[in-house]
């Protein structure tokens, strides 16, 4: 009897930031301020709603702007790396997509902040306002990657906010908890069961998803369109 040959498994790509130099780290980090001080701006009706406070906050400030988010990435790749090995594909599309839009941002950012650079050489300038980092976003004139991360911001988010709403679906992520605690990766579950009671608090979270699809399709279409 033919012994299965063992799958090979893909060797784990280099996360793009790790490849970033300290000076476009910092810029990075000001990339973020800016883009999470637009967007407590564009969404402040929802921050001023109570029904949607707390997934306004964890959405436009923990998701993107808030914490370490390297040790974050870090777990949730290692996370991501297990469940590749373990599942089809198929099993985990959302979660790919998740990783993927997570990727695409980094990215996006790094390129953000690598104009930056470029546009002040004599770095004269180094704190970045709202209007250098529009000025660097029509630049790199990438209409279809912002495009794509949006889609894919629109299409996991749904997914997870329907995903909070399972019954007892707290009782079945109690032995994830375990198993990301045993990984040595418990900080990611804290940040995922933070989204889970945000998603959770809302019924009908669609007016919310409605505004972002509208409010940055119309943010793209005045930078690239």
């Amino acid at each position: 009897m033919a012994l299965k040959k063992k799958k090979k498994e893909k060797p784990a790509m280099t996360p793009v930031l790790d490849l970033a130099t300290p000076e476009e780290m910092a810029i990075i980090e000001q990339v973020r301020k800016v883009q999470v001080e637009r967007l407590r701006k564009t969404y402040d009706d929802f921050f001023k709603n109570p029904e949607y406070t707390n997934i306004s906050k964890y959405f436009f400030e923990q998701i993107y702007g808030a914490g370490d988010k390297a040790s974050r990435d870090a777990a949730f790749n290692k996370i991501y790396e297990k469940l590749s090995a373990a599942v089809s594909a198929k099993r985990i599309v959302r979660v790919t997509q998740l990783k993927q839009l997570n990727e695409l941002t980094d990215e996006q950012d790094l390129k953000i902040a690598q104009e930056f650079l470029k546009r002040h050489k004599d770095r004269k300038k180094t704190k970045m306002h709202l209007n250098d980092f529009e000025a660097c976003y029509k630049a790199l004139d990438n209409k279809a990657e912002r495009e794509l991360q949006l889609q894919l911001l629109m299409d996991t988010t749904r997914f997870f906010h329907k995903l909070a709403h399972i019954p007892l679906l707290g009782f079945v992520i109690k032995p994830t908890q375990l198993a990301a605690k045993m990984l040595g990766v418990e900080y990611i579950m804290d940040f995922f069961m933070e989204g889970y009671r945000s998603f959770k608090s809302v019924k009908n979270a669609e007016p919310f998803m409605e505004a972002i699809e509208k409010r940055e399709k119309a943010y793209i279409e005045k930078l690239l369109g």
